[in-house]
């Protein structure tokens, strides 16, 4: 798994994406599967197919079908720990402290996350993206490299620090209400690690429960624990006066109906 930050690309548009397909369509490889990641992706990765939506490069903790969503399954990699080492500000590679966590790949955690609590002032975190890591054994220090440089310095014992791996690294078929649910499978996934792309935006189709998209405004729909899609009336416990509709629009930005505005963020 290469180090470096993740990446977006727009079907179509790159030569270099479209190579091997000549016969079929240039995002073909979105429709397939592999125990063997593709050279030209990295997990997080993602792809704007024209007329579609965006897709993101993923891998299975389990088999995952494409009736349904599937959810994000990694709950952290290491827990709230205190720094064993101090950092400068302007520096973008530390060390993170010995911890319970399972042996490490070189860098495995690309595209994961960490969070920087600061001891003095707790509310100022950093958060920065891990484009990089050491190969480390379980439960020992090691190093990562991060996005960008630190704006304020890391003090030993005193500051603390959180570790995820990349939240697509681990999706698997729907199952509990726990669970976020990540997107739907372009494609099915037949066991736990594989290679696939997940929607995540656009047109697609997913399993209805009963009463999605009937009449009196049922346009809005939410993740059920299964993965399949719940009307509003139904996840929130609640009734679309005659006239309204639950489809999310987005939020208000500034002022109000009463006053300025108000301005609008879209969602689509």
């Amino acid at each position: 798994m290469a180090q470096g930050k993740t990446r977006g690309f727009l079907a179509n548009t790159s030569p270099r994406l479209v190579e091997g397909f000549a016969s079929g369509s240039s995002w073909e490889y979105i429709y397939q599967t592999s125990t063997v990641k593709d050279p030209r992706f990295n997990i997080g990765d993602f792809v704007d197919v024209p007329g579609r939506g965006r897709f993101v490069y993923a891998k299975s903790s389990a088999a995952c079908t494409t009736n349904v969503g599937c959810e994000f399954t990694d709950t952290g990699y290491i827990s709230y720990t205190a720094f064993a080492t101090s950092h400068a500000v302007g520096v973008s590679e530390i060390t993170i402290p010995a911890a319970t966590h399972a042996a490490l790949t070189k860098d495995e955690l690309r595209g994961g996350l960490v969070v920087i609590f600061d001891g003095a002032a707790t509310s100022y975190v950093q958060i920065r993206q891990i484009v990089g890591n050491d190969a480390a054994a379980a439960d020992t220090a090691f190093n990562v490299r991060l996005d960008g440089q630190l704006t304020d310095a890391i003090a030993s014992g005193t500051e603390a620090v959180e570790v995820y791996k990349n939240p697509y690294s681990a999706l698997r078929a729907a199952t509990l209400n726990s669970y976020p649910k990540a997107g739907v499978p372009a494609t099915y996934v037949s066991a736990a690690n594989k290679y696939f792309w997940v929607q995540i935006a656009g047109f697609t189709w997913v399993s209805p429960q009963s009463g999605v998209g009937d009449a009196q405004g049922q346009k809005g729909v939410f993740w059920r624990h299964d993965g399949s899609l719940d009307k509003a009336d139904t996840a929130l416990a609640t009734t679309v006066p005659a006239g309204s509709s639950s489809q999310y629009a987005g939020y208000v930005v500034s002022g109000s109906q009463s006053g300025n505005g108000p301005l609008i963020n879209l969602q689509g």
